[in-house]
């Protein structure tokens, strides 16, 4: 009898709770009673089950455009805001030519702004469609990690947009093409136009003084008289004016062989009438043969300019001793391969020299 009165209490006891809304667990010790309301059950419930779905929507993305109808081609002003708390790394996807079936025509810099710990993110693009129909914008993805730790995604909701062919008239009549606009001129295009002119002008007058000139010449106007020197004469020259320089003595090597196998070079153009300036050694080398040069000249001018290439080209660094030999070289070349009348007039000029001596 005693248990079931014991029984009866524990049930009346249960029900007070469940009435009365308590929410924390008990324990009576007289009666051996463990009881939790429903109340405190549900809301551990809601904690464990849906605090994902609470901190999601922290995360809020939001998308928006000027106009859900417009005519095929039309630009379509897109904007896109998020919204999460500064706690929150936001991942924004990157666009670069189109969104889904739309072409971006401009997508400006996203906008950052934070206030009370809370960020707003903007996004602003213009896009354009050139298909007739009824298309939808697709959503606008957000990634982010959530409590508890996991990837999770914020989205906008789509947006139908109505795109319109463009409407003809068919009971008018053909109209023609529209003619060009014209476009006044600005003061620059008329300054340049006048500058033309003038230029122009300046050349005509120019033009008839000459022939004005020429004319009163009869027909021939003097040209300056230049000095006709013989090449080896003239190759001479250079060659003394480099040695008096000292280049390879200052460290300027390349300078100073370069020079050297230029002066040379020249001398085969205006001796023989080959384009040396212009062809490597081994071209030059073909071309002197041709001119049935003695076996040891040729041999010479390989010489000289093969070690001046390698000196130019390959940065080789030539004893003081060859560096002298360079200028005598050259000089031996010229006067082995000048004119026989000049070479014979230079060893009489010499004899009758040494015989005054």
């Amino acid at each position: 009898m005693n248990v079931e009165k014991q029984k009866q209490q524990q049930t009346k006891y249960l029900q007070s709770l469940r009435v009365h809304g308590n929410f924390l667990p008990f324990s009576r010790r007289g009666h051996g009673v463990v009881g939790v309301s429903a109340t405190f059950i549900v809301a551990v419930f809601m904690i464990i089950f849906f605090s994902p779905n609470l901190f999601s929507q922290q995360v809020s993305v939001s998308a928006s455009i000027d106009s859900q109808s417009v005519v095929i081609g039309d630009w379509i002003r897109y904007s896109v805001e998020v919204k999460h708390p500064s706690s929150i790394n936001v991942t924004m996807p990157v666009f670069k030519d189109t969104i889904d079936q739309f072409d971006i025509v401009q997508q400006d810099t996203m906008l950052r702004t934070e206030e009370n710990g809370e960020v707003l993110l903007k996004k602003n693009f213009v896009i354009a469609k050139y298909d007739a129909g009824s298309f939808y914008i697709p959503s606008f993805t957000v990634q982010y990690k959530n409590a508890q730790g996991m990837i999770d995604a914020a989205q906008s909701n789509p947006i139908q947009v109505e795109i319109r062919g463009v409407e003809v008239d068919t009971s008018q009549t053909i109209k023609d093409v529209k003619p060009p606009l014209s476009v006044p001129m600005s003061a620059e295009e008329v300054a340049a136009y006048v500058g033309m002119i003038v230029a122009i002008g300046g050349l005509a007058y120019a033009l008839y003084y000459y022939m004005k000139k020429r004319k009163r010449l009869g027909g021939s106007v003097e040209e300056e008289k230049r000095p006709n020197i013989p090449p080896h004469v003239l190759a001479m020259m250079q060659l003394e004016e480099l040695e008096s320089r000292r280049l390879w003595q200052a460290g300027e090597l390349k300078a100073y062989y370069s020079e050297a196998t230029e002066i040379v070079r020249r001398y085969f153009e205006l001796r023989y009438g080959i384009m040396a300036l212009e062809l490597t050694t081994a071209e030059v080398m073909a071309q002197l043969e041709q001119f049935k040069m003695q076996k040891h000249t040729l041999t010479s001018i390989e010489l000289m300019l093969t070690g001046a290439d390698l000196v130019k080209f390959a940065k080789v660094q030539p004893a003081a001793a060859e560096n002298e030999q360079v200028i005598s070289q050259a000089r031996s070349i010229v006067e082995q391969t000048m004119p026989v009348v000049e070479k014979q007039a230079s060893i009489v000029g010499s004899n009758q020299q040494s015989v005054s001596i």
